[in-house]
């Protein structure tokens, strides 16, 4: 009998240690940060890996300075969640992804009330998708148009400009096409650089690559930044379900909705870097969002877009600015 409840014992000794291995075991991380481990988003990140360990998920952080790497390698299996730009992100979520709509975004606060939305558990169904989850979403900031020459200061004389386009991005080579520019396709090494040695007119760009890229070079003393975000870049968080508690997700999403305002505090400090940043000359800002709006219902009706996504924008930009046009012409 004695033997009988020893190995009965062993058994149980061994499951319980089975599973707190199990437990114990790290999920993989890959954090995208273009400074790599010395940036603010792996910084947020770190401290993110400290408030899952009370979620009973540990996190192995790997950084990356190329975004291309971090999703080929989540995609292989190297990591079980990966940061990633909502660009990068369309493969996983079409819905959250879209939340970079040309013009679906007017302003920060704008930006806040969507992050807070889609983060709440009633929104939870619209971040999974093919075995994919998006646990959180955070604000990189406004994409505004750099511009070489002031003198292209209104919608007709900005096409047939050529414009510095990422090759990988259907959204700004499609842009480019529906805007009438001319688009050079470019990677990440030199698109900048296209448009700081003229090659290149214009440049779509989030204030945060302005000093780092060096922009100011682009831009000159005849330049100029137009003041009107054409788009609203973020950071997303793409996890593997299977490979997380069930309810991760839903306490990840909140968390990074939660720091919203300090997570954008680089960004507004980089935009009183620029310069020469100035607003569309009179008459021309509501030409301009006509022509913002016109390539993103087109773009929605490609499935480039997703149409639920479109609907929260447009409530969010109407309840901020009801006497925009489209809020009572039912175009979109």
């Amino acid at each position: 009998m004695s033997s009988l409840l020893n190995r009965r014992r062993s058994g149980l000794i061994a499951c319980l240690l089975m599973l707190f291995a199990n437990s114990a075991q790290a999920q993989k991380f890959c954090v995208f940060d273009v400074l790599g481990v010395q940036g603010p988003f792996y910084g947020t990140m770190l401290e993110y890996s400290t408030i899952a360990r009370k979620w009973g998920v540990q996190l192995e952080l790997k950084p990356y300075t190329n975004e291309e790497k971090a999703v080929e390698d989540f995609n292989a299996g190297v990591c079980d969640v990966m940061s990633t730009t909502g660009i990068r992100a369309r493969e996983f979520n079409l819905f959250a992804s879209s939340i970079e709509a040309i013009g679906g975004v007017g302003n920060d606060a704008q930006m806040k009330s969507i992050i807070e939305t889609i983060s709440r558990p009633e929104a939870a169904k619209l971040m999974a998708q093919d075995g994919y989850e998006v646990a959180g979403v955070l604000p990189i900031g406004a994409v505004y148009l750099f511009l070489n020459d002031r003198a292209i200061n209104s919608v007709e004389k900005i096409k047939g400009k050529k414009i510095a386009v990422l090759a990988h991005d259907i959204v700004q080579l499609r842009l480019a096409e529906r805007l009438g520019f001319q688009a050079l396709a470019a990677d990440i090494d030199d698109f900048a650089l296209k448009f700081n040695q003229g090659t290149a007119d214009m440049l779509p760009a989030p204030a945060i690559a302005y000093m780092p890229l060096e922009l100011f070079k682009g831009v000159g003393n005849k330049g100029l930044v137009l003041k009107m975000p054409i788009s609203y870049l973020s950071l997303q968080v793409v996890a593997r379900a299977d490979k997380f508690p069930a309810n991760f997700g839903q306490k990840s999403r909140t968390y990074f909705a939660s720091l919203f305002d300090s997570l954008l505090k680089p960004t507004k400090n980089a935009e009183q870097e620029i310069l020469y940043f100035f607003p569309a000359p009179d008459g021309e800002y509501d030409n301009y969002q006509a022509l913002l709006r016109d390539a993103r219902v087109s773009m929605t009706k490609e499935g480039i877009y997703d149409s639920k996504m479109m609907i929260l924008l447009k409530k969010v930009r109407c309840k901020n600015e009801p006497k925009r046009i489209e809020c009572s012409d039912g175009k979109e």
